[in-house]
């Protein structure tokens, strides 16, 4: 093993024994936080077929993982029914049965234990490993028959099992050979519940996942009284800062490209209606140029804490009349033109133009842009930005070492609650050794702890507490790259810097895969 590996090792451990005390007395009870997520899987299917899905919802209960499954599944198969953490799901099956087939869960139109969802059921743990591949996961996207139905993962299967499948399904990579998922079309035949199995295939592929990027919005102000929030998810796939993907409309009309970065969008619209208006774009089981998302489009630079406010920059999300669109930023005004006399700026633009807009369309053949204008509001306020791209969960917990110089370690400890408690182990200016801790909290990809403290004074093994003085040095946040690089930005004793580190160890049994 290498000499000065071995020698960081032992520091690390040093500081940690030292600091671990001081540090548990720090670390008082508060409330569990939950942080959005959006997840995208895929898995091959023999011959070419392909399912690809979503998943979008928050740990409610902080058990690290996202849980809601049906009464008359729960029942079946003796699990706890709802959960309710799961907010949308969707899967798209493509090359198996002709045309695609999409099945959708939206607990805005019904929850989980709605009736019209009697077989359906999500559970996936948070700890950025494969979909299905352990025993207490899996998805049953399960509507009533006829239809076609995905399950993947083991947790779901025995309520198919061997009733409508006959294959054995298991956890995905399991030891025996068994398919992990299982595609099926029923079609009823009297008396309910019975049913004819017209199609059957499996898979044993891996269902891979990713943890998209995944941002929220939110923008008040409007005249009429409105407000609006909102969140976009995907991936910055050709590194160029931004999130993008655009409709038929945008491309044929004003000359952008289609684009194939966002995943997931959705807007809830308030104060237009007596109920909130929500809007949705699934661009994991549609295609972008499909005609439901003609005029849709987004682009979300990934730095900033503001939407709308850059050239390029916005969201269009417009359904076909009738209905209520939300448009923010210049880019997308070429939406109002012709249904609206009101000019869409940036946000913050000098010309003092609003920069967001709700317009309620209903269709007229007779006028010339084939939509009459109902109502319109116009918002001049900011549209605040929050990234939530992926969870810094335990995972991200370990030793992680500073790339350049060598010799210095950081200790990372991600907790249930959503605190982040780090000790950074370096040296002041003469070279001695200068350790120091900070508990803060995980936002988004970034670790950020506001009060940097070093100690000193105190005795080793003492029979009785000992004294010793803290005293607040500075602040520290560390922005997570992938899951073995980072980048920790820092204010120490009046001086700022940045450092690059990569990780040393993680914990047993837990592991960062992105």
């Amino acid at each position: 093993m290498n000499s000065t590996r071995d020698n960081n090792q032992s520091k690390i451990g040093r500081a940690a024994s030292a600091a671990v005390l001081l540090a548990g007395t720090a670390l008082a009870a508060t409330n569990a936080l939950a942080e959005q997520v959006s997840i995208q899987f895929s898995q091959s299917y023999p011959g070419g077929g392909t399912v690809t899905g979503l998943l979008v919802g928050e740990d409610l209960d902080g058990d690290g993982r996202l849980y809601s499954v049906s009464p008359a599944l729960a029942d079946a198969l003796g699990l706890e029914a709802g959960g309710e953490e799961v907010t949308y799901a969707s899967v798209r099956i493509e090359g198996v049965l002709g045309e695609p087939v999409v099945n959708v869960f939206d607990a805005s139109v019904a929850p989980i234990t709605d009736e019209s969802n009697f077989f359906w059921g999500f559970a996936y743990n948070l700890d950025g490993g494969q979909l299905g591949d352990e025993e207490n996961e899996g998805v049953s996207f399960a509507p009533l028959a006829p239809s076609t139905s995905y399950v993947g993962g083991p947790l779901f299967a025995p309520a198919f099992t061997p009733s409508v499948i006959p294959d054995e399904i298991g956890p995905c990579g399991n030891a025996d050979g068994f398919a992990c998922s299982a595609l099926t079309t029923l079609d009823p035949v009297d008396p309910f519940p019975n049913f004819e199995l017209l199609f059957s295939a499996t898979s044993d592929s891996p269902i891979v996942t990713h943890e998209l990027l995944r941002y929220t919005f939110e923008q008040t102000g409007f005249d009429g009284g409105a407000s609006i929030t909102g969140t976009v998810s995907g991936r910055d796939l050709d590194g160029d800062g931004q999130i993008y993907s655009a409709g038929q409309f945008w491309i044929d009309s004003v000359g952008f490209q289609s684009g194939d970065e966002v995943a997931y969008t959705s807007v809830t619209i308030r104060g237009v209606e007596p109920e909130a208006i929500v809007n949705i774009v699934d661009l994991v089981a549609t295609d972008v140029t499909d005609i439901e998302n003609f005029f849709f489009a987004a682009a979300i630079d990934v730095a900033g804490d503001q939407l709308g406010d850059e050239d390029g920059e916005g969201i269009a999300i417009g359904p076909f009349s009738p209905s209520t669109s939300y448009v923010v930023g210049e880019a997308f005004s070429p939406f109002f033109v012709g249904v609206s006399e009101q000019t869409i700026g940036n946000c913050g633009n000098e010309d003092g133009l609003p920069c967001g807009g709700l317009i309620t369309l209903t269709p007229n053949p007779d006028a010339a842009t084939g939509v009459d204008t109902q109502a319109e509001q116009f918002s001049s306020a900011p549209t605040a930005l929050e990234p939530a791209p992926f969870i810094v969960d335990a995972t991200f917990s370990g030793h992680w070492l500073n790339k350049v110089p060598d010799g210095e370690g950081i200790t990372v400890q991600v907790i249930a609650d959503g605190r982040v408690l780090v000790y950074w182990l370096t040296y002041d200016a003469m070279g001695n050794q200068r350790w120091f801790y900070g508990i803060g909290q995980r936002e988004g990809i970034t670790a950020k702890i506001e009060d940097v403290y070093v100690t000193s004074n105190g005795t080793f093994n003492p029979a009785t507490a000992a004294e010793f003085d803290q005293e607040r040095v500075g602040e520290l946040e560390i922005e997570f790259l992938d899951c073995d690089n980072a980048e920790m930005r820092y204010v120490i004793d009046g001086e700022s810097g940045t450092m690059e580190i990569g990780r040393l160890t993680g914990l047993s049994s837990l592991e960062c895969v992105r």
